[in-house]
């Protein structure tokens, strides 16, 4: 290499947001890519389920794809995959720890998707991706088995941080390795990127071992059934949730596609300990008294379709819940994503079941995130030459920068980049490069959608209504009729308001045959509606002109 062919870290995802996690490490005849994630689109959009990372920058760089690197199990660094792999080609190879790996094999599986090339990788073991080594560290999060990777280059190593906290008494996960992070430190870090979602917190993120006491008062004399919802990865919190349940002589169910799923799989590779005859299949859940049921249920974030928003709204096919079931949440909403588990929380509320959440229960859940001291820790550590924050909000990247200047870090030396590469030049200078185009890519029912202009007019839709005009032409002399039915803006019309939108309509129309050109007169009746409609109520609804002929 010469000074010509820098390497390039670009982040095709999780900078400067939480989710779609993607970032390409590049030189002139390597690449290889960490994580592939997914997440929710903004409030306001309806009908997509999720969002993934926008690819396109490497469709004319797969010739030198040498792989895909997974940091650990949670959806926001894993849920891209099926939509992503397809694109880029089955044959590269994905490089996981065991559990990560088995969540993703389970994955492909659902999706119909016979892909061999999951390679599970031990601590500290070399992969060699081209000219890049990358080793894999064991931290802790609110999954087991995540990983901080260590990346060798010709010109300087990287140490990429994802998602992690140190715990130093863990559920089901051994504490961090802090003699190899250290070891990474002294062999000289370049460029170190850090989780920095949960920098604004001041001291130490709580341990996970905290929760069970927490779970031991939300069981305690609760004469209903008892529901707990949290992440479907979040492996030891269920393990926690177990073991309150056997003390006070509950079964357990688990209901959900995914927490079934990742249970399934945790248990299988040694990371779930079930207790003997303690779950029961959630069928059969309902012969049990109330005082002796524990559901362990999915859709603590709220997701449309989840199995506990179809309970919420008395859909779900097997599980109902009463008055006195008591539903427990141990996760805190995703950022972005509050108002889906507030409205799911309101939900259940309704039907006179007492639900416990961190707003009132601040000790259900801990963070899987470090916390400022130990973000502080990481940097200490590692002694890096430059710092680049990410899995956060550009707000959250702002709040690192000031705790990487306070550890010694010129200001110049923290990467704030907004859709920019990161360049890292042979003498080991690190600075940002060119400005990507980067469009978000939404998953809708299963199919990529990457034009925005349908996206623009559902969000118009949510905020400004529809309003449909049937226009019935007589056959045979006759006045027009006109009907016009208005969605999602009925709270703003008072009685008179439609009489003289109908009025105003039919006044701009006047006496001409709008058979002659429909195309035109659809048009001219969508400004004229949209108009009027702007004037009565201050709305701008989408109109939707339909000509019928008698």
């Amino acid at each position: 290499m010469n000074q010509l062919t820098p390497i390039k870290i670009v982040p095709l995802g999780g900078m400067p947001n939480v989710h779609d996690n993607m970032y390409v490490y590049e030189s002139a005849t390597d690449a290889f890519v960490v994580d592939c994630g997914m997440g929710f689109p903004e409030e306001g959009i309806s009908g997509v389920d999720l969002t993934i990372p926008d690819i396109r920058y490497l469709k004319d760089k797969l010739s030198k794809l040498r792989g895909i690197v997974l940091t650990h199990g949670h959806e926001d660094h894993i849920g891209g995959l099926p939509y992503v792999i397809p694109q880029l080609g089955e044959h590269i190879p994905i490089y996981a720890s065991k559990l990560t790996a088995g969540f993703v094999r389970e994955k492909f599986k659902e999706f119909g998707l016979d892909i061999k090339m999951i390679n599970v990788v031990g601590d500290r073991q070399p992969i060699s991706l081209g000219i890049f080594q990358v080793k894999m560290i064991p931290v802790n999060h609110s999954v087991p088995d995540t990983k901080h990777l260590v990346i060798k280059t010709p010109y300087g190593n990287i140490y990429h941080g994802s998602d992690f906290k140190f715990d130093w008494t863990p559920i089901g996960q051994e504490v961090s390795d802090i003699q190899s992070i250290t070891r990474a430190g002294a062999e000289g870090v370049t460029l170190l990127l850090s989780d920095c979602l949960r920098g604004e917190k001041d001291g130490y993120s709580l341990s996970e071992s905290i929760v069970e006491e927490s779970f031991e008062r939300e069981f305690k004399d609760v004469e209903n059934r008892v529901v707990v919802t949290t992440m479907s990865s979040n492996i030891g919190r269920i393990q926690q949730a177990l073991w309150v349940a056997k003390n006070h002589g509950r079964k357990v169910a688990f209901v959900g596609f995914s927490i079934e799923r990742n249970v399934k799989v945790a248990a299988e590779l040694g990371f779930l300990k079930i207790p003997p005859r303690l779950v029961i299949d959630k069928r059969k859940i309902g012969s049990l008294p109330k005082s002796e049921q524990c559901l362990i249920i999915a859709g603590s974030q709220g997701q449309i379709g989840s199995s506990l928003e179809k309970i919420a709204a008395g859909e779900h096919k097997l599980v109902h819940l009463d008055p006195g079931d008591k539903v427990v949440f141990s996760a805190d909403p995703i950022p972005g994503n509050e108002s889906n588990v507030y409205r799911l929380i309101d939900m259940l509320a309704h039907h006179d079941l007492t639900v416990s959440y961190s707003d009132i229960a601040s000790d259900l859940h801990v963070s899987g995130h470090a916390s400022s001291k130990e973000l502080m820790m990481l940097i200490g550590m590692t002694k890096p030459k430059y710092v680049m924050p990410t899995g956060g909000t550009y707000r959250h990247a702002v709040h690192y920068s000031k705790l990487a200047q306070k550890m010694g870090i010129p200001a110049d030396h923290v990467m704030l980049p907004e859709n920019q590469e990161i360049i890292i030049e042979s003498t080991g200078v690190v600075h940002t490069g060119e400005t990507l185009d980067l469009k978000t890519v939404y998953v809708e029912s299963g199919e990529i959608t990457w034009a925005d202009t349908p996206i623009k007019e559902r969000q118009l839709m949510f905020q400004e209504g529809v309003v449909v005009v049937l226009l019935t032409l007589p056959s045979q002399g006759g006045a027009l009729d006109i009907d016009i039915i208005p969605k999602g803006i009925t709270k703003f019309i008072e009685p008179d308001v439609m009489k003289r939108v109908k009025e105003g309509l039919r006044a701009s129309l006047g006496s001409g045959d709008i058979r002659r050109d429909a195309l035109y007169s659809k048009e001219k009746v969508s400004k004229e509606v949209s108009r009027l409609f702007v004037k009565e109520i201050g709305k701008n609804p989408v109109v939707i002109p339909i000509i019928i002929e008698d």
